[in-house]
């Protein structure tokens, strides 16, 4: 089925992500994020696909009951590009959430997510787990940032700016510890706590940043992401902008 008209009625915007929350002919949720060529829909609740790999929510609760059962278990690579997959699937869904203010979903979904990651550490080989802890930082930024909203919406500033240090301190630890990075601090997700930090406070720095700064920033979380297709689209955007 041609789908242009839904797509002439929701245009594409990129400079930010947009979402929508429907219900679907089977009276459950669904989450909608419009990208450039068309739209993902993904299921509000358990995996994004719907589907239930060996009759588990997901492919992290099947590969953990195998493991529980497996002394010597490790993840071979098919199991390794499934767990990615899924990453990829649930980092689609957080990222709708988030735009739509549901930071409960968000929560959620990176906490998956940064389960997925603990779940390669114990259970991959080393090049696969050194690969997938790059995307730890934003992660975990992600979580934090929701964490904090959910405070915000409290009006509970000094809980907020408590979850907001430790989130900083926790990724600072990842880049330092983890990720052999010396300097942290000039972290993409550091950054972007940071400038949270600075609208909760209240100090004058600006809440919105500017426009090219603002896509330098996306192009460094879709190149954390291995979200290359958005990267490229970015990068045009820059380009565009700097003539």
């Amino acid at each position: 089925m041609d789908i242009s008209k839904i797509l002439d009625e929701w245009p594409f915007d990129p400079l930010t992500v947009s979402a929508r929350i429907i219900e679907g002919e089977d009276g459950l949720k669904k989450v909608q994020m419009r990208i450039d060529l068309g739209l993902i829909q993904m299921e509000y609740e358990g995996r994004p696909d719907g589907l239930r790999p060996s009759g588990y929510e997901s492919y992290l609760d099947s590969y953990r009951a195998v493991a529980a059962s497996e002394k010597d278990f490790t993840l071979d690579p098919r199991q390794s590009f499934n767990l990615r997959q899924e990453g990829m699937q649930y980092y689609h869904r957080y990222l709708s959430l988030h735009q739509l203010k549901d930071y409960r979903g968000v929560i959620r979904d990176t906490r998956h997510n940064l389960d997925i990651l603990n779940f390669i550490a114990n259970y991959a080989n080393a090049v696969e787990n050194m690969t997938s802890q790059q995307h730890r930082p934003y992660v975990m930024m992600m979580n934090t940032s929701a964490k904090i909203m959910l405070k915000l919406d409290e009006n509970n500033k000094t809980e907020a700016l408590s979850i907001l240090k430790a989130g900083v301190r926790q990724i600072k630890n990842v880049y330092e510890n983890v990720l052999d990075d010396p300097q942290p601090d000039l972290s993409p997700e550091i950054f972007q706590l940071r400038e949270l930090q600075h609208r909760i406070t209240d100090d004058g720095v600006p809440t919105e940043l500017p426009p090219m700064e603002k896509l330098e920033i996306e192009l460094q979380m879709a190149l954390l992401s291995e979200n290359y297709e958005e990267a490229a689209s970015i990068r045009d955007q820059i380009a565009r902008s700097s003539k």
